[in-house]
C-alpha cells in the first residue's frame, strides 16, 4: 500500500496471524499537514481485497488530524516497465537519438537503417490503463502488437512524399503510429509492424506507463504544521502460520540419563499480498472471529445491496446454527497439516530466542519474529525454539470414561484390552506454550533413526505431556468392572428424572511381560462417585455440579510394575443410573 500522492510506501507494523486461514494486519502511513499538501485528500493504493465486515478501520493515532470521510475511487499511477519487445524499446526511448532498421511491410525484402529521434508513439492494442500492472512479468510475455491491422503505408514507399512537419498522413492508421523525425528534420510515419530492430549508443530499457489502480480517497485536516501517522488495520482471510515439532531422542552412555532435543517451526502461509512486516506474532488460541467472517466490508466489496444484505442474513443463520454445531473451518484452531516443509527464508530476521518468553493477551498467546518479509504465494519457515528436556520412559494408557458408562449400560461392547503405548513424558520447561500440531520422532542426532509421528497437544508452561512412540505389546491393561448391589438401591428424582444408585467393584490388570521393570501411567476419566482405592492415585481431580447427577473424575495412577508381574488397582465406584 502507499500514497499515490507522495509516494510515501505504508509498512505493515504488526500482522497477527491464526491457525485457521485468517490473519490481523495492521498498516501505517502518512497524512501530511494540509497545508504543505494544499488541502488535498491522501490516496492509498492498493486496499486490501477481503477484509472482514467490520473489521476494516483507518484512524490517526494522534489528536492533531481528523478525518472527513474515505470514498473508494479509481487513480492512475505511472509504473516502470521492463522493455520485452521492439515495440516497448520504442516507446522507452522516445526523443532519444537511435536508428530503426525498417522493411518493406508488403514485398518484406528491402530493408534500410534510418538516423533520427522517435516523436510519438500509438500502439492499436495495449494493456488496458484500467488494469493492475502490480504483479511482475512473468516468463517473458508483453504487450503484443496484433499482425491483424490493415498493411499500412510503409517507409520506402513515403520516400515519393516530401518529409515535412506538414506533410499529411491520413494513410497512416492513427492506432498503430510510429512518428519519427529523421536527421534531416523531416517527419515519417511508419507502421510499428514495419520497424524490425532498434539501436543506439544508450538505448533505455524500461518505460514508464500510466495505469488505473484502486485507491481509497482520505478528506482529512492536519492543522500542526508536521506529518502524522495514520493506522489502516483489518481482519483477512488467505494468511496463516502451521507449527510442527521435531523430537530427537538423544543418545547417552549412561542409560539413567534420559535427554531429548525438541524443536519448533512455524510456517507462514501468505496468498495475499506482498508485506514488509516489523512485528509478526503468531497466535495459540481459539479467536471469536465466526460472526461476519463470510462478509467482505462494503466499502471494499463493491456489491450492491441487496448482496450485502443477504449475506448478512446468511451470517445471522450460520451464526445460529453455530450456537449447536461448532464451525470448524471459521473457530478451529487445531492442527494444520502441510504436504511440503519451505526452505528457511534467506533474509535476516530476529527470531525468538531460548530466553524469550511468549506474550499473553488474556488467553491467546504470541509467537513473536521481527521485521519480517513476506511475499504473496511465497512460504517461509521461521523457527521458534531449539531445547533440549530430560525425559522419562512411560506406557500411557487413556481410559475414556465414555466407553465405560457405555459398557455398563450395554450400549457398546466390553473391550479385552485397553490401548497402551509406548511414551515418552516430559515437562514443558521452555518460555513458550506449546500448541497443537505434528512432532515426528527420531533417534540418535546423527542416525536420525525414524520412530513415528504423532500430535503433541496443547502444552502450558511448566505442564508435562506425553508423545506416543510405539504402540506396547509386552504390557497391558484391561479394565474389569462388576455391578455389586442392584436390588434396595437408593433411589432419588432430580429436575423429574428419576435414578438409582448403583455400587459398582472396579478393577484395573496392569500386565508386564517383559524382562525389565516399567513406569505405568493410566488416565482414566470415571463417572460417579470414586472411593476405597487399592492404589492411590497421583491426581485426583473432581468435577461436581448439583444439576448434573454423577461426579467426574479425572484419575491419573503411575505405578513401578516389576518384570512378569500383574498389578491391580481397586476401587468403588456409586454411579447414578437413571431408570
Amino acid at each position: 500500500m502507499a500514497t499515490a500522492d507522495n509516494k510515501t510506501s505504508s509498512h505493515a507494523s504488526n500482522v497477527y496471524l491464526f491457525k485457521n486461514g485468517y490473519g490481523m494486519i495492521v498498516k501505517t502511513f502518512e497524512f501530511p499537514s494540509s497545508k504543505s499538501h494544499d488541502g488535498k485528500p491522501v490516496e492509498l493504493l492498493d486496499p486490501p481485497s477481503n477484509p472482514v465486515h467490520g473489521t476494516f478501520w483507518i484512524q490517526s493515532l494522534s489528536n492533531n488530524t481528523s478525518i472527513g470521510s474515505i470514498r473508494t475511487k479509481k487513480t492512475h499511477k505511472l509504473v516502470d516497465k521492463e522493455c520485452w519487445t521492439v515495440e516497448d524499446l520504442l516507446e522507452a526511448n522516445i526523443g532519444q537519438d537511435i536508428e530503426l532498421l525498417v522493411t518493406d511491410n508488403i514485398s518484406n525484402n528491402t530493408a534500410e537503417w534510418i538516423s533520427g529521434k522517435i516523436k510519438s508513439l500509438k500502439r492499436m492494442q495495449q494493456i488496458s490503463d484500467n488494469e493492475d500492472t502490480n504483479d511482475i512479468n512473468v516468463g517473458g510475455t508483453s504487450t503484443a502488437v496484433t499482425s491483424s491491422y490493415p498493411s499500412p503505408v510503409h517507409a520506402t514507399h513515403l520516400s515519393t512524399i516530401l518529409p515535412t512537419v506538414s506533410t499529411p498522413l491520413q494513410q497512416i492508421q492513427q492506432g498503430n503510429l510510429v512518428l519519427f523525425e529523421t536527421t534531416s528534420n523531416g517527419l515519417l510515419g511508419l507502421s510499428l509492424s514495419s520497424v524490425k530492430s532498434i539501436r543506439g549508443t544508450s538505448l533505455k530499457t524500461t518505460y514508464q506507463r500510466k495505469v488505473f489502480k484502486n485507491c481509497l480517497s482520505i478528506e482529512y485536516k492536519n492543522e500542526s504544521g508536521l506529518n502524522d501517522t495514520g493506522l489502516m488495520k483489518y481482519l483477512t482471510f488467505g494468511i496463516t502460520w502451521a507449527p510442527s515439532y521435531n523430537l530427537v531422542l538423544l543418545s547417552s552412555e549412561d542409560s539413567s540419563i534420559k535427554r531429548l532435543r525438541l524443536s519448533s517451526k512455524a510456517v507462514i502461509l501468505n496468498d495475499i499480498e506482498n508485506m514488509n512486516v516489523d512485528n509478526l506474532f503468531c497466535i495459540v488460541g481459539f479467536p471469536n472471529i465466526s460472526k461476519f467472517a463470510s462478509v467482505i466490508d462494503p466499502i471494499i466489496s463493491g456489491e450492491d445491496v441487496k448482496a450485502f444484505l443477504d449475506r448478512l442474513k446468511q451470517c445471522e443463520i450460520e451464526s445460529s446454527r453455530s450456537h449447536y454445531y461448532n464451525n470448524a473451518n471459521v473457530t478451529s484452531n487445531s492442527v494444520m497439516m502441510q504436504p511440503m516443509v519451505m526452505p528457511i527464508s534467506s533474509r535476516d530476521n530476529n527470531g525468538p530466542s531460548d530466553s524469550q518468553q511468549d506474550a499473553n493477551v488474556d488467553d491467546l498467546h504470541l509467537y513473536e519474529f521481527k521485521n519480517v518479509l513476506l511475499q504473496k504465494k511465497e512460504r517461509l519457515m521461521l523457527p521458534i525454539f531449539d531445547i533440549e528436556i530430560p525425559y522419562k520412559d512411560v506406557y500411557h494408557c487413556k481410559i475414556d470414561g465414555s466407553q465405560s458408562e457405555n459398557n455398563y449400560n450395554g450400549y457398546d461392547e466390553k473391550k479385552e484390552f485397553e490401548e497402551i503405548w509406548h511414551s515418552v513424558e516430559f515437562e514443558n520447561i521452555s518460555n513458550f506454550v506449546w500448541t497443537t500440531a505434528p512432532i515426528v520422532i527420531t533417534k540418535g542426532q546423527l542416525e536420525q533413526q525414524f520412530i513415528g509421528q504423532d500430535k503433541l497437544t496443547y502444552t502450558l508452561k511448566g505442564s508435562t505431556t506425553f508423545v506416543n512412540l510405539t504402540k506396547a505389546l509386552d504390557v497391558r491393561v484391561q479394565l474389569d468392572e462388576k455391578v455389586s448391589t442392584t436390588t434396595n438401591s437408593p433411589r432419588f428424582t432430580l429436575f423429574r428424572v428419576h435414578y438409582q444408585t448403583d455400587q459398582i467393584d472396579g478393577k484395573i490388570l496392569v500386565m508386564n511381560y517383559k524382562s525389565e521393570e516399567v513406569v505405568v501411567v493410566i488416565t482414566a476419566t470415571l463417572i460417579g462417585k470414586i472411593s476405597n482405592y487399592s492404589i492411590a492415585p497421583k491426581k485426583d481431580a473432581v468435577k461436581a455440579d448439583n444439576n448434573v447427577a454423577n461426579q467426574r473424575h479425572d484419575i491419573r495412577w503411575e505405578v513401578n510394575v516389576k518384570p512378569k508381574q500383574t498389578l491391580e488397582i481397586k476401587y468403588v465406584r456409586s454411579y447414578n443410573k437413571r431408570v
